[in-house]
């Protein structure tokens, strides 16, 4: 399965993966408190990215007000942007 593919499948499986963006590995995943209405949820986004670098072990961004931003370098092996993924998932659970 490819990564887009894995972040979809994120956003469905997640209420507060509110939209998934981005063009080749520039990825944004957009965090929101409820996926009808869409508010933005920057404190949670906030515990996610601390998560991910402290405890995941995977270095993340914020971006704006409730966006992570992905950058992966451009040689990159499938397992390892498959690792990522269940990194930012676990991430986003033991933050919700």
């Amino acid at each position: 399965m490819n990564v887009t593919n894995q972040l979809e499948e994120l956003k469905e499986n997640h209420e507060v993966v509110g939209d998934v963006r981005g063009m080749g590995l520039m990825v944004g995943i957009e965090l929101v408190k409820d996926k009808r209405t869409q508010e933005k949820a920057p404190k949670l986004r906030n515990r996610v990215v601390k998560n991910a670098v402290q405890k995941q072990g995977l270095w993340i961004l914020g971006s704006g007000q409730n966006c992570l931003r992905l950058t992966p370098s451009y040689v990159i092996a499938e397992d390892e942007l498959d690792s990522a993924v269940d990194k930012i998932e676990n991430a986003i659970k033991d933050s919700v």
